[in-house]
C-alpha cells in the first residue's frame, strides 16, 4: 500500500538508495515518526537484508517501533 504522506513516501524511496547511510537515516527517520509511516512497513521489512549491519539494526528498531504503533 502506497504511502499518501509525502514525506513518508520520499523516505520510503530513501530506504532503496545506493548509499547505506541514506538507507539508514530514512529508516531511522520513519521509526521517529510513528503511526504516520506505518505504510513503510513493508518496505522496511524488505531491508532486514540489507548487506550492512548498521542498516539492518536501523531497520529492525523502525519495525519494532512501527509494528507497535499499528497494533
Amino acid at each position: 500500500m502506497p504511502a499518501q504522506d509525502t514525506l513518508i513516501r520520499k523516505l520510503i524511496e530513501k530506504l532503496h538508495d545506493a548509499d547505506p547511510m541514506t538507507r539508514r537515516n530514512a529508516a531511522g527517520a520513519l521509526r521517529l515518526h510513528g503511526s504516520r509511516a506505518v505504510d513503510a512497513i513493508p518496505d522496511l521489512s524488505e531491508m532486514l537484508t540489507d548487506e550492512d549491519s548498521r542498516v539492518r539494526y536501523e531497520v529492525e528498531r523502525a519495525l519494532d517501533r512501527l509494528r507497535t504503533v499499528a497494533a
